[in-house]
C-alpha cells in the first residue's frame, strides 16, 4: 500500500517535469529560429553591393541591360523643392506626424490581498468547535491612463542627395528602420471642473515627429532607373532587405549579430533545461 502511493505522487511530479522540458524546448526552438532569421537578415544587408557616389550608381544603372541592380547600399542627406515647416517644431522638414493623447486617472475597484479572519467559538456535548470565516476587504486605487485622441501625417516628395546626383526612395514609411525623430513634445494641462467621479483628465500631451531636411539617411533596397533618368530605390521585387534608417548599415548589421547570438545563448539554455527536465520527469514516472 505505501508503495502504491508513493507512485502515484511520482508520477504526477514527474508529468510537471515532463510539461516543463517540453515547453523549455519549444522556448528554445523558437530562439533559435529567430536567431537564424537575424543571422539571415545581416547576411543579406551585407550582400549589398555598395555605391559611395550617386553618379556611379546611374552610370551602372545605364549599363545594365535589365535596368535594375537587385540590391544596393547608399546615403546621403534629405532634401525637397517644398519643404513643410513642423507646427510645433517650426523645422523645415519633409515627413511631420502629429499626434495627440488625452491623459487622464481612471478609478478601479480592486481586491485587498489581505485577508481578514474571524473565529466564532460555539460550545456542544463534544466541546468547543472552531468556525473560520475569510472576507476580503474590497478598495479602489487610481490608474493612469492615456488614450490616443487625433493623429495627422503631412509628407512632401522628397529625394536624397549626395552632392553627385539625386535618389528617390519610394514607400521608406514600410521600410524596415525609424527615420522620423521626436521633435516637440508639449503637456497641456486641464482644468479641474470638480465634477470627476471615475475619471480624472489630467491634460493633453501634443507630439510631433518629422524628418527634417539634412538629415543623413541610410538605403538598402533594389535601384531602378526611370525613363527620364531619375533613379528610384524601392523594396526588392525578389523580397530582399528594405532597410531605410539613420543609422549606418554596418552598426544594423553588428546590432543583428549582437541579436544573433543572443537569441543563440537562450536557445541553448532553454534546450538543456528542457533536457534535464525530461529526463527527471522520464525517471519520476518509472
Amino acid at each position: 500500500m505505501y508503495r502504491q502511493r508513493r507512485d502515484d505522487s511520482g508520477g504526477g511530479g514527474g508529468a510537471g517535469f515532463l510539461w516543463g522540458g517540453l515547453a523549455c524546448c519549444r522556448a528554445g526552438a523558437g530562439c533559435y529560429l529567430l536567431g537564424r532569421s537575424y543571422d539571415e537578415s545581416a547576411k543579406e544587408l551585407r550582400s549589398a553591393r555598395k555605391f559611395c557616389r550617386f553618379s556611379d550608381l546611374s552610370m551602372t544603372l545605364s549599363a545594365a541591360s535589365s535596368g535594375y541592380i537587385p540590391l544596393v547600399s547608399l546615403s546621403g542627406r534629405v532634401g525637397s523643392d517644398t519643404p513643410i515647416i513642423g507646427e510645433q517644431s517650426g523645422l523645415e522638414a519633409v515627413i511631420v506626424e502629429n499626434d495627440v493623447t488625452q491623459t487622464f486617472l481612471k478609478k478601479k475597484r480592486v481586491e485587498d490581498d489581505k485577508e481578514y479572519v474571524v473565529v466564532k467559538k460555539t460550545k456542544d456535548k463534544d466541546g468547543t468547535e472552531n468556525i473560520t470565516v475569510r472576507e476580503k476587504k474590497k478598495d479602489e486605487q487610481w490608474i493612469r491612463c492615456s488614450e490616443q485622441i487625433s493623429s495627422k501625417r503631412k509628407e512632401v516628395p522628397w529625394y536624397l542627395d549626395d552632392g553627385t546626383g539625386r535618389v528617390e526612395v519610394a514607400g521608406a514609411r514600410n521600410a524596415n528602420g525609424s527615420i522620423l525623430r521626436l521633435a516637440s513634445e508639449d503637456f497641456e494641462k486641464q482644468p479641474r471642473t470638480g465634477c470627476e467621479s471615475s475619471i480624472k483628465i489630467l491634460g493633453l500631451r501634443r507630439t510631433e515627429w518629422t524628418l527634417p531636411t539634412g538629415t543623413n539617411l541610410n538605403v538598402v533596397g533594389e535601384a531602378v532607373k526611370g525613363d527620364s533618368g531619375e533613379i528610384l530605390i524601392k523594396r526588392p521585387r525578389n523580397g530582399g532587405p528594405f532597410h531605410v534608417s539613420r543609422s549606418s548599415i554596418d552598426k544594423v548589421v553588428s546590432n543583428l549579430g549582437t541579436d544573433a547570438r543572443w537569441c543563440h545563448f537562450w536557445a541553448v539554455t532553454f534546450a538543456t533545461s528542457g533536457a534535464l527536465l525530461l529526463g527527471i520527469g522520464g525517471y519520476a514516472m518509472c
